[in-house]
């Protein structure tokens, strides 16, 4: 499978026929409550601004990989990304900035490709663009293009889950509590490709009075391939500076 393999949100950034996003100022639906949701879904709670660490867990048949990263992010948009092995040594460096994304090498000291073959257990995840995917470091997922939709509500135990359901060419299901409004769950369906992935989220915490999740999981619908990437450390940082997201000062590092 291969180390770099854990990393999803190193997929191709410049691949053709990507899906398209969701555009948060879109006013393509008239159902004000939908679009509501939709928005919601599309922005990121504040303060967006942080430092985090925790562990990365990948898995698959008859492999198990453990290592360690540290996030330094304003944002998806300015964010960079630190892999480290089992033993604390650095070995990958993701940077988005500027509407790029680079992945730099610490072991070559140099910037190396991304290579989509490394994402083949999740192909549709494999053309999602690093920035859409780095959301998911702040309980968000990438919002793939719809053609309708679907809202279910259920309400159990005092608790009212929504669940929204986006018709498209690849369909998506979205679980939401609204009090607070959290994002628990989401799942995404190829049946062109047989492909069922569900990224969770869970382990909320309080930071800045939004409800943050400390850990989220990736995985198949055998649960054969799964990604468990878990914050141990998560703290607002208003005061990063661009130069920690250029690639002089990855190479110095």
């Amino acid at each position: 499978m291969g180390l770099v393999w854990i990393l999803p949100i190193t997929a191709l950034s410049s691949i053709q026929d990507l899906p398209h996003f969701y555009d948060a100022d879109s006013s393509r639906e008239n159902d004000s409550s939908f679009q509501t949701l939709i928005n919601h879904l599309a922005i990121l709670d504040e303060p967006v601004s942080r430092e985090g660490t925790g562990v990365i867990i990948a898995q698959a048949p008859g492999e198990r990989y453990r290592l360690q990263f540290r996030l330094i992010a304003r944002g998806p948009e300015a964010c960079r990304l630190e892999i480290f092995d089992p033993f604390g040594r650095p070995m990958l460096y993701l940077v988005s900035y500027l509407g790029e994304s680079h992945l730099f090498s610490v072991a070559q000291k140099r910037e190396i490709p991304f290579k989509q073959s490394l994402f083949e257990p999740w192909p549709t995840m494999a053309q999602i663009p690093v920035v859409e995917m780095l959301k998911l470091f702040w309980g968000r997922v990438p919002l793939l293009s719809y053609d309708s939709h679907q809202i279910d509500i259920n309400k159990k135990e005092g608790e009212k889950t929504v669940k929204l359901i986006l018709f498209g060419p690849v369909r998506q299901v979205l679980w939401i509590t609204q009090e607070p409004f959290t994002l628990i769950k989401s799942q995404i369906i190829n049946l062109s490709k047989d492909e069922d992935v569900e990224i969770v989220f869970s382990d909320f915490s309080e930071v800045a009075g939004n409800r943050t999740p400390m850990r989220f999981e990736i995985k198949d619908g055998t649960g054969g391939n799964m990604l468990t990437i878990r914050y141990e450390t998560l703290v607002l940082r208003p005061d990063i500076s661009d130069e920690i997201f250029k690639l002089s000062r990855l190479s110095d590092s």
